[in-house]
């Protein structure tokens, strides 16, 4: 396997200090200075996109309130060139309302512990583009939100 360069390392380091600043620590602020102003996000519980800091920062906040104990813990994380390839594990207790542009989900008191995916792409040092793809399917199964 190649070393990485200097770079890929630093966006390699970027991507766990999102995770653990963001999605595990609520620190909203590194959105403000890891993240490209105008950064587009992509994921299947937004069809509207992502686009700009304050909206990754409402998309965050909406699962944060939804899952008071929300946890992600990434793996397998690789950075080649420009981008950084990832998977995580999503663990919570669905203790609020988790809005929706379906439809905003009630609080079932229900665990979730799921997987998903993500892509970074780094220009400048900051995050311009994320893809991020949820199992939701188990998401919504553990939390009795699909037909038996």
């Amino acid at each position: 396997m190649a070393e990485l360069t200097d770079q890929e390392q630093q966006n390699r380091e970027m991507s766990f200090r999102i995770i653990d600043e963001l999605w595990n620590k609520r620190n909203y602020d590194i959105i403000d200075k890891e993240y490209d102003p105008l950064v587009e996000a992509h994921a299947f519980s937004e069809p509207e996109g992502i686009v700009g800091t304050q909206a990754v920062k409402d998309w965050a906040r909406k699962y944060h309130d939804a899952f008071s104990d929300l946890h992600v813990e990434a793996s397998d994380v690789k950075a080649i060139d420009d981008h950084v390839y990832g998977r995580y594990r999503l663990t919570g207790t669905h203790d609020g309302t988790l809005r929706s542009a379906r439809g905003d989900i009630p609080a079932t008191n229900n665990t979730m512990d799921t997987w998903g995916l993500y892509e970074v792409r780094v220009e400048g040092g900051l995050v311009v583009e994320e893809w991020n793809s949820t199992d939701i399917m188990t998401m919504m199964a553990q939390l009795g939100l699909t037909p038996e």
